[in-house]
């Protein structure tokens, strides 16, 4: 990807202990997905989680002390009515409902593969930009 391409772009993460940031998926040719704007997003993000959150264990659900029915009605009305505002208030006031831990970034700031590493030489930053394979 070009930054051209990605500028003022958004997209979809993830984090892992062991390969650091991910991307959510995937098009057909490999590439990210990236979305026009924060908005589009936001409305990809929040469906995850509720499918996220449909597909789990009451575990899930006792160990946050969350009321399945209630969440999965509250969070389906919020994205019928399509208010990204709306989806990210809710999220950011129940962090435990974004099931996958997604985060949302600029794909131009995007780093795939990023992670911290302590060395004895202070903090050192892993990863790979999105427009690195220009």
């Amino acid at each position: 990807m070009n930054s051209e391409e990605i500028k003022g772009k958004f997209i979809i993460g993830f984090d892992t202990i062991c390969d650091g940031n991910q991307t959510s998926g995937n098009d057909e040719n490999g590439q990210p997905h990236i979305y026009d704007s924060e908005a589009d997003a936001r409305v990809e993000l929040f469906g995850d989680a509720i499918a996220g959150l449909e597909g789990t264990t009451d575990d899930y659900f006792e160990e946050n002390e969350l009321d399945k029915e209630k969440v999965l009605a509250e969070m389906t009305v919020i994205f019928e009515g399509g208010d990204a505002d709306k989806m990210k208030t809710y999220l950011s006031e129940n962090p435990s409902c974004n099931y996958y831990d997604e985060f949302i970034e600029k794909a131009e700031d995007f780093i795939v593969g990023r992670k911290a590493i302590l060395t004895t030489e202070g903090v050192m930053i892993e990863g790979t930009k999105l427009t690195d394979n220009e």
